[in-house]
């Protein structure tokens, strides 16, 4: 495990893109941190105080700061899948090879680099969430914690976004058509929800009552559905009030995304297994 960890660690160090979009994207989320409660939009001539609306309040805080961090996570998968491509046009993957490292261990370095991440990530999305809801929000001790699963679920949800696109980095080899691709698959998720959507209310049915398929079972979709957006009663809008309302984690979402993060895992080993380098 170390070895492959100081493989890939040598691999990130030297590549100047990475450190990049790393830097840009940690830097996006300590601003946020930083700025966020600062944030003061104006809504039919009455100006939104998110700390006066609640919205860093526990438990609500943890989902409402894992939603909106989770909207950068793309710049950690360019990284990722740069790194993956650059293994083929650079020639390093067949080297690797050659020099004794199988194609197993070879996915092992990359799922770790890919778990690293994740850990990263939540660590530092976790401590701002807490540091506003200390700074800003309730803090009675009993609550502190409580709605904190939602930053389980938000390093679910970034393991499975970074080994499937870890997957499409496997499958194109080309960093452009790898991201073209998640675009592409993006796209078709969302008309074939659209579409499911629209038969439903055309034949009667309460869509918050039934199941949608193609919503809850497609893989970004049930990504998606880990950390919905955050609820609000409108009805307190005006009043000058907390408006966001606590959900409880809906635990579908998390069985299917673990399974298809396993499912992309193991197809990423496969193409590696079955291809010719």
């Amino acid at each position: 495990m170390n070895r492959l960890l100081k493989i890939e660690w040598l691999k990130i160090i030297h590549y100047r893109t990475a450190w990049v979009f790393l830097l840009l994207y940690f830097l996006l989320l300590i601003l946020m941190g930083i700025f966020i409660p600062q944030i003061k939009p104006t809504i039919n001539d009455t100006e939104i105080n998110f700390v006066q609306y609640g919205a860093y309040n526990f438990p609500v805080v943890w989902h409402n700061i894992t939603y909106f961090a989770a909207i950068g996570k793309i710049f950690l998968a360019v990284i990722i899948v740069t790194n993956v491509t650059n293994e083929y046009s650079n020639g390093t993957l067949k080297q690797n090879l050659i020099d004794g490292l199988s194609k197993k261990e070879f996915l092992l370095s990359k799922l770790i680099g890919v778990l690293l991440l994740t850990l990263l990530s939540t660590l530092i999305v976790s401590l701002i969430a807490l540091n506003l809801g200390l700074r800003y929000g309730t803090t009675d001790p009993v609550s502190l914690f409580e709605g904190a699963e939602y930053v389980g679920a938000y390093a679910l949800k970034l393991l499975f976004f970074f080994t499937f696109v870890l997957f499409l980095s496997f499958l194109f080899r080309k960093t452009a058509f790898a991201l073209l691709m998640l675009f592409v698959w993006w796209v078709i998720e969302s008309i074939l929800t659209m579409t499911e959507l629209y038969v439903r209310k055309l034949m009667g049915q309460d869509l918050e009552s039934v199941t949608l398929l193609y919503h809850s079972f497609l893989p970004l979709n049930a990504s998606s559905a880990l950390i919905p957006f955050p609820r609000i009663n409108l009805d307190h809008l005006l009043q000058g009030v907390p408006i966001f309302v606590a959900q409880p984690l809906a635990w579908e979402p998390v069985l299917t995304t673990v399974v298809y993060t396993a499912l992309f895992a193991w197809l990423s080993y496969v193409l590696l297994k079955k291809r010719n380098l």
